[in-house]
């Protein structure tokens, strides 16, 4: 069975759900049981067949726009490796602060590490990585104190908040919508990204990515920033948060 085949019935759609992917199949002349089906989509969203774009939303690739990946300096894999060894059950995750410069106008010269962690274990980890980077760590800083101790390839330990969306190659990868939302939710990240610059990353980023809107819309909420999200995307781009029907 061709894959145009029991792609049929879903492929002049701009999203779609499972349900309307499985008649598709059917229609297809591909029968299989429900099981074995969500077996299939998840086959073919790691395989990049099909791509996840919220809650039971799936798009096909459609060549303009890509699944955000971004690949990771030697020192942001040393600690994400370091740290599962070091604490196998801890969820964290990484942001780098060059990730920005697939968006901003003015490129980030200098990188810092950003490792989020479940607050109750923060000390722990602290201690456990300054022994490994002495002078390179800073937990959970104020404004003024990360500014003032700042160096390049900085590791700074930051709260993880409940419920952030997980990398889909690796747990610690940070997604383009944690990103999103971060650069106007963490104070430190505001200090270092310049305002004005908002309305085009959020404009590169929904032009070049498939972007999950549910899963924006999610974090935004547990991170108190859908107000001002929704003002900027209103006020200063064309962007459609509405699923695409």
């Amino acid at each position: 069975m061709k894959k145009e085949n029991y792609f049929d019935g879903i492929c002049h759609s701009a999203e779609f759900t499972r349900k309307e992917l499985l008649e598709s199949f059917r229609q297809g002349g591909y029968q299989l049981s429900e099981a074995s089906f969500y077996k299939r989509v998840e086959d073919m969203v790691n395989s990049g067949e099909i791509i996840r774009v919220g809650r039971n939303r799936y798009c096909l690739p459609n060549g303009k726009q890509n699944v955000y990946s971004h690949k990771y300096s030697e020192l942001a894999k040393e600690v994400a490796v370091y740290v599962g060894e070091m604490f196998p059950y801890l969820d964290f995750s990484i942001f780098e602060l060059i990730q920005m410069n697939d968006f901003v106008n003015h490129l980030v010269a200098h990188n810092v590490i950003y490792l989020s962690v479940e607050s109750d274990v923060m000390d722990f980890v602290f201690d456990s990585l300054k022994e490994k980077y002495p002078g390179k760590v800073l937990i959970n800083p104020t404004v003024d104190i990360y500014h003032k101790y700042w160096s390049d390839n900085m590791i700074v330990i930051i709260k993880l908040t409940t419920e952030a969306p997980k990398g889909q190659k690796e747990s610690w990868h940070t997604r383009l919508e944690k990103i999103l939302v971060d650069i106007m939710s963490e104070p430190l990240l505001i200090s270092t990204i310049s305002e004005a610059e908002y309305p085009g990353i959020y404009m590169d980023a929904f032009k070049r990515y498939i972007v999950d809107r549910n899963s924006l819309i999610r974090y935004a909420n547990r991170r108190k920033s859908i107000k001002k999200m929704r003002k900027l995307i209103h006020d200063k781009t064309d962007i459609n948060l509405k699923p695409k029907g």
